[in-house]
């Protein structure tokens, strides 16, 4: 089985950066960090970058109000091509008490939103015209410049349709605090449901 783990910063880049190097070094598959009222969550995953060299780095989340589809997708590649291909986008429409007094911004229907967020930030990794959505818009390209199609993405997922949405649209869901019996009833059915929709294996 694989195993991750979440390593904040809390004080001490320093100490941070000893414990990413740790947890490659017994055997971690991946580190994660938040995106809290600290350090920057893509900023802070290039230096664990610094510090490792086989470890996945992701985000677990990012709020996706905190910054464009297009900055998301720069920051991401950036990421991805100084780690060797290691980056995981982890993406979450968060609360709305923290969007709406962090980022002014308003959580409205998060289902649509993160979905269209995440079609632009994956249609500009894969070098295509970002598709035109109701919440966000983009035109932008790479200019001499190839990010990896592929980078995964990550949504946080709770409720049974943002679970189904990851199922359908991400690489991965991201959960927090759920017990098994919520695992095994809820998230792996609704994500099946999700999967199944797209057509991928489950």
């Amino acid at each position: 089985m694989a195993l991750g783990s979440f390593i904040g910063v809390g004080r001490s880049l320093e100490t941070a950066l000893q414990r990413v190097e740790l947890a490659e070094r017994v055997g971690y598959e991946a580190v994660y960090v938040t995106h809290i009222a600290a350090r920057d969550s893509v900023t802070t995953l290039m230096a664990y970058a610094s510090r490792s060299t086989r470890v996945r780095l992701g985000t677990g989340v990012m709020p996706i109000y905190s910054r464009t589809p297009v900055t998301t997708a720069q920051s991401f590649a950036t990421l991805d091509e100084f780690s060797g291909g290691r980056a995981v986008c982890g993406l979450g429409v968060a609360h709305r008490p923290l969007v709406e007094a962090w980022y002014g911004q308003t959580i409205d229907k998060p289902v649509s939103e993160i979905r269209e967020y995440a079609g632009i930030v994956r249609a500009i990794l894969a070098g295509d015209d970002p598709p035109q959505g109701e919440w966000f818009r983009s035109s932008f390209h790479f200019i001499a410049y190839t990010a990896r199609a592929d980078l995964p993405i990550y949504l946080a997922g709770l409720s049974p349709q943002m679970l189904r949405l990851a199922g359908e649209i991400a690489d991965g869901v991201v959960l927090w605090l759920c017990n098994p019996d919520y695992v095994r009833d809820v998230v792996v059915p609704a994500v099946g449901e999700g999967r199944a929709k797209a057509e991928k294996p489950i």
